[in-house]
């Protein structure tokens, strides 16, 4: 790839994560990547050269994170074209080719080899609930016009090996359906975060971790608060991006 690609285009921007100096090149008005993206990736516990999923790759910002910090070997899948492209340049300025593929597909008919994880942040408002946002990058990110949950979690389960992991960050509002529909393609809901803007606030989104084929027994951890009451970073935040910080492992 040509050094100038390296260079963000006149509608996009190169934007560093504040977890380390990785760079992600983003478009200035479609969807960009937000907090759900290092929560998620801290989320993942996975040994160093895993084969890992990402379901709508987006920007690749997850993928990257989890290659780069965690030494996981990562296929993301991205129905768009566009942030397709836009993110192989990003895997390339980064140099992590070798341990981050892009697919542009739609994961419905995706047909790669089986996994031992399954990672995705999907859209979750049924077509009919809200109004659709014009921006078509921003739609097919929150609202489920390309993939509902159930087609979601069935393509999860087709694709992990006999024990592997999925893990989810979703809204908490529609928490009974993803355990529900998690339930039914049997993946077993085996681990629950919580996730709380400020102390007082109630529960937005949440993290969820479930095996295939797993036994009955969930655990719930310990919530965790993003903002402190004049707005900077709780404790719990600042922990997850240093952990993502320092988490860097070579590959084996």
């Amino acid at each position: 790839m040509m050094p100038d690609t390296f260079e963000p285009r006149p509608d996009e921007t190169l934007d560093v994560l504040a977890c380390g100096s990785i760079g992600v090149f983003q478009k200035k008005r479609g969807y960009r990547y937000s907090l759900d993206a290092y929560l998620l990736a801290a989320f993942v516990e996975e040994e160093p050269g895993t084969r890992v999923l990402e379901v709508g790759s987006g920007s690749g910002v997850v993928s990257m994170m989890l290659a780069s910090l965690k030494g996981l070997l990562v296929t993301g899948v991205e129905i768009q074209e566009e942030l397709a492209e836009m993110s192989r340049r990003s895997v390339a300025r980064q140099g992590l080719e070798g341990s981050v593929e892009i697919v542009c597909a739609d994961i419905r008919n995706y047909t790669g080899h089986k996994v031992d994880a399954v990672v995705a942040n999907p859209p979750f408002r049924p077509p009919q609930a809200g109004r659709v946002n014009p921006d078509r990058q921003k739609a097919i990110a929150r609202h489920e016009i390309t993939l509902d949950l159930e087609a979601l979690l069935k393509k999860a389960r087709d694709l992990l090996r006999h024990r592997g992991r999925l893990y989810v960050v979703y809204p908490s509002w529609r928490l009974a359906d993803l355990i529900s529909a998690m339930r039914a393609v049997r993946i077993e809901p085996k681990r629950l975060k919580c996730v709380h803007t400020t102390w007082n606030a109630a529960s937005e989104i949440c993290l969820v971790c479930g095996t295939k084929g797993g036994g009955r027994g969930l655990e719930i951890e310990s919530p965790l608060m993003v903002y402190n009451d004049d707005g900077s970073y709780h404790d719990d935040m600042k922990r997850v991006l240093r952990d993502l910080r320092f988490e860097k492992k070579a590959l084996t």
